[in-house]
């Protein structure tokens, strides 16, 4: 196995894309001899010429063009990394589901970004965990089957509605509430029958639709078309500004609960200012 120096790569891989050691020399702030050095010893390790060296001018030779190819490819791909590297680096990849992203994380995340400016927050959403370095998953779970240390919020449910809905219920018309079946089926269910058994009679005549996630039915729910089942921390802006209310004083609380999967010191400074941030944040 031939051993040669990454600088001596280096060097090379200048000098071939330049065609010019002098040129080359310039562009690596060294001496031209230090270039010529450099190729002399990589040759004298690879028993065969790189360069064709004729009146100050060189060109490759049918090694060097071979050699040139796998030396920028490579160079290129070590390049890439190192950016890719240094961006994560400054940015926190949040993965968590479409509504706990769309209805808590990036209404909150207008207050983070005015008081950590220097910390950009990307957020995607979707079951499965990334596979990307930085990546920071926010997860909703059964949080008997989470470490304490990790959740951020165990949540409690109860019925919601526009304030223009909930004036027009009655016992002779039918309320539609939605509720979610989890596209998860690990997950526990939401607590419903327990909401019924302690608020027995708060909906007198109820008809049940359902969706796949809760932003579905919190949406049908402030365009006044429904009831929705769901949890508090979803709602809680809504309820603030009254596009939403509960229809009981009386929540329930559930099994379910997000959480940072292994809040630990794996994760970068960066990252533990935002999980305390929003530890402090979520309601």
């Amino acid at each position: 196995m031939v051993k040669a120096s990454l600088q001596a790569i280096r060097v090379f891989e200048v000098a071939a894309r330049l065609e010019s050691f002098k040129e080359a020399a310039e562009e690596l702030s060294i001496t031209p001899a230090g270039v010529s050095h450099h190729i002399s010893n990589l040759e004298q390790r690879l028993g065969v010429p790189l360069f064709t060296r004729k009146n100050r001018k060189v060109t490759l030779t049918v090694g060097g063009r071979q050699l040139s190819e796998a030396t920028t490819d490579g160079l290129q791909r070590i390049q890439t990394a190192l950016d890719d590297i240094k961006l994560d680096a400054s940015r926190i990849n949040v993965e968590t589901t479409s509504s706990f992203a769309a209805l808590v994380l990036i209404p909150l995340l207008r207050d983070f970004n005015q008081v950590y400016q220097n910390i950009d927050v990307e957020v995607s959403t979707g079951e499965a965990v990334s596979a990307k370095m930085n990546a920071l998953p926010i997860r909703l779970g059964d949080v008997n089957m989470v470490g304490k240390s990790s959740v951020l919020k165990v949540e409690r449910f109860n019925v919601y509605g526009a304030p223009s809905y909930l004036r027009t219920m009655s016992a002779n018309k039918t309320s539609f509430i939605y509720l979610t079946k989890w596209k998860n089926s690990k997950l526990p269910d939401s607590p419903w029958t327990d909401w019924l058994t302690e608020n027995e009679g708060a909906i007198p005549n109820v008809g049940i639709r359902y969706f796949d996630q809760e932003l579905y039915g919190v949406y049908e729910a402030m365009a006044g078309k429904g009831l929705v089942f769901c949890s508090e921390t979803l709602v809680s802006e809504f309820v603030k500004a009254n596009t939403l209310q509960p229809i009981s004083k009386q929540s329930i609380e559930s099994q379910l609960c997000y959480y940072i999967p292994t809040q630990s010191g794996q994760y970068s400074a960066k990252k533990q200012i935002f999980i305390k941030w929003l530890n402090a944040n979520i309601i």
